[in-house]
Order: structure tokens, then sequence, then C-alpha cells
């Protein structure tokens, strides 16, 4: 076997640290592109109802704005077209970033001429315009990470997706809800479109992965409606935990509301919240992961959020109302921690080379959907049975889940494909 000498080992030394240095500034790269994109998000899920529903609006027209989130659920319809097409010489995944980057700052910049009091359903669509520029940043993000990433790295992805959420649910939740009571609206509203637009930056830093680079412009032939089995096996298994978790998360803020805390302070139990479960729960659920199948992953997060949320509901009956709705914040955030890493992990590993962004979306898309029934629902179940009942679903929704995956599994005998 051929051994270098120790000049050629010099040589290449240099080489290493830089391929190094483009890893790892990949990895930040992957959480700035995160970040992006859940700032946007976060203002229309965290912000927006808030202000809703400080100024009068109904628990049902609170529930019924998170539709706007719609565009999720039917991104797999032009998945493969940013899966496919190329729109610049960045390269196919950093040219359709750089789109929805300009795209997101130029909506917000809308948004902010738009008064949240009066013009409730120019909001609306001004928001719906706004989720679905993100849905798409989401199918090109998705695909950069399951392609710039080997199979070992699957659950170091999902995290670094997961503190990407963090930072933009803290800038467009918290700050974003601290400056329009510092600032007012327009003025908020304009500088995040302009922190957006600096934001966009981090596409030239960043490399276009290999394989993206290699990939032809030529058609090929690919199914919106997904043949593989995993994936519709998967999208069947995971849809009572995230209906259940989604209708949870759209009135523990608006609990808080109603409790009398003010909206920049809502804003912060969520965001310290949301840091403290992507810096603990979140790096600790990958550790597990990385142990384990991505399939016995579904099972054991499923089994350990649906413990929980039991768990919750029993001590939730000894404390006062205001300390269970800061506590409920916690918990829930918790639970999307575990659910995001463990269900990004397995999604990332059905993803086939070549159209990770297309089978990836697929399932996003699909717990979109569940998630939106979870939303639609949330406010008429509050007011009818009360917030601490919604506390309870996510439990019986992840224990279904959780048995369902280990029925499915086993029966099917599911096992990720390997990616070279």
């Amino acid at each position: 076997m051929f051994k270098p000498s120790l000049e050629e080992g010099a040589k290449l030394l240099p080489k290493q640290k830089r391929l190094i240095a483009i890893r790892y500034l990949s990895h930040i790269g992957m959480v700035a592109l995160a970040s992006q994109q859940y700032l946007s998000i976060a203002l229309i899920y965290s912000a927006i109802p808030v202000i809703l529903r400080a100024n009068g609006a109904s628990l049902q027209l609170v529930g019924l704005y998170s539709t706007a989130f719609f565009a999720f659920t039917v991104s797999i319809l032009w998945a493969p077209i940013v899966d496919r097409w190329s729109l610049n010489r960045l390269g196919l995944r950093r040219s359709w970033i750089l789109l929805t980057q300009v795209a997101t700052t130029a909506v917000l910049t809308v948004m902010a001429f738009l008064n949240p009091k009066t013009d409730f359903m120019q909001v609306f669509l001004v928001s719906v315009a706004l989720a679905s520029v993100a849905a798409t940043q989401r199918i090109a993000t998705l695909g950069y990470i399951a392609e710039a990433l080997d199979s070992s790295e699957r659950p170091l992805g999902a995290t670094l997706l997961g503190w990407g959420r963090v930072i933009g649910h803290v800038i467009g939740g918290a700050v974003c809800l601290q400056l329009i009571e510092i600032v007012g609206w327009r003025t908020a509203l304009l500088g995040l479109a302009l922190l957006l637009a600096v934001f966009a930056g981090w596409v030239f830093a960043i490399p276009e992965p290999l394989h993206s680079k290699n990939k032809s412009r030529s058609p090929q032939r690919q199914s919106i409606f997904l043949r593989n089995n995993g994936l519709w096996t998967t999208a069947a298994l995971i849809a009572p935990g995230v209906a259940g978790i989604a209708l949870a998360f759209a009135m523990v803020q608006l609990r808080l509301v109603d409790l009398g805390f003010a909206a920049a302070d809502i804003g912060w139990i969520g965001a310290i919240s949301n840091v403290l479960t992507y810096t603990i729960v979140a790096p600790l659920t990958t550790a597990i992961l990385g142990r384990m199948a991505p399939n016995r992953g579904v099972m054991l997060g499923c089994a350990v959020l649906a413990i929980g949320f039991g768990a919750f509901a029993i001590i939730d009956c000894y404390v006062t109302d205001r300390v269970s709705a800061v506590a409920s914040v916690g918990i829930v955030f918790a639970a999307l921690a575990v659910q995001h890493v463990t269900f990004t992990n397995w999604f990332l590993a059905l993803a086939r080379l070549g159209k990770a962004g297309t089978d990836v979306t697929f399932l996003t898309s699909v717990m979109s959907a569940f998630a939106l029934t979870g939303f639609a629902a949330s406010g008429l179940i509050a007011a009818k049975f009360g917030y601490r009942v919604t506390l309870i679903l996510p439990g019986l929704g992840y224990a279904l889940s959780g048995l369902l995956a280990m029925g499915f599994i086993r029966a099917a005998n599911l096992s990720p494909p390997r990616v070279a």
C-alpha cells in the first residue's frame, strides 16, 4: 500500500484543514438557513395571534387564522420543481434559497403597511403568501441538508435545524412582540424585513452540495403521489401525535393572554422555553437517536412524549392556573423539540438521493395537514372544554402514534434505504 512521505503529508494537511473549515461553515450555514425561514413562520404562529387576541379577536377567529399554514400542506405540489430546476449559477439549492429570501423581505414590507386591528383579512392573505414563500424555502433547505450530510450526521442535521428554529422563533416571536410594543407594528416589521435581507448573504458563504452540482437539468419522471411505502406508512403513524401537539400549541400562549400576561412577556416566555428545550432536550434526543435505528427512535420518542404529557396532566391538578399556564409552554416546546429531532431524523433517512426535497417535503406537508386540523379545532375545544383539555390530547395522540409505529414497523419491517 502506498504511504505518503512526511513532505507529502504536510502538503495534504492544509487541504484537510480547508475541507474541515468548509464543513463547519456548512453546518453554521444550515443553522442560518433554518433561522431565516422560521423567523417568518414564528411571526405567523407566535406574534400575530397574540396581537389579534390582545385586540379582542375570539379564540375561534385566532384558531382559524392558523390555517394560513395551509401552504405547507400543499407545498408538495411544487416541490418537484424546486428539487429539479436551478434558477441561476448559484446552483439548485442555493438559487431557490436566495429567491425565497428576497421574496420574504418583500412580503414582510407589504405586511408592515397593514393594520392588524382593522385589516384582518388583508393580514391573513399576506400571511398566506409569507407561509407559501417559507414553505418553498423549506423545500430547498431540507434538500440541501439531506444532500450535504451523510447518514451518520442526520441526527446532527435535525438538531441544526432545531437550533435555527430557536433563533428564528426568538426573533420572529419574542423580539418582534417587544419591538411592536416599543416602536409599533410598521417599524418593527420593516426592521425584520431588513434583517432578513442581511441574512440572505449566508447563501453566498455556504457551498452547494456536490450531488446538486452534478445533477442534470434534464426532466425526470417523478410522481407527486409518491409510491414509497415507507413514506405513506410514516405519514399515517405520525398523524395522531402531530394533530394533538398542534392543538395544544395553538392555545398555550393564548391562555397566558387570558390570564393577563403582557404580550412581550408572553413572547419571552415562549422564547426562553424554546431556547432551553433546544439547548438541552434536542441535543439529548440527538445523542440517544445516534445509538439506534431511526424507526426505533420514532417509537421511543412517542412513548416518552405520551408519558410526559400524562405526568403533566396529573401534576397540573395541584398547581395554580398561572403556574400551570407557564409550565405548559415549557412542556409543549419540549415536546416539539423531541418530535422535531425524532421525526426529521426519520424523514431524512427515508429520503432518496436526487429527490430528497420532494420526499421530505411530502412528509412535512402531511405533518402540516394534520397540524392544521389541530389548529382549526383548537379554539372550539378550548372554548367548550377549557385549556387543560388541550394539554391532555397530545399525550393521547403520541400514545396512539407510538402504538401505530410499533405495529406498522414490525408488520412491514420498515427500514430506511441506505444512502451512499
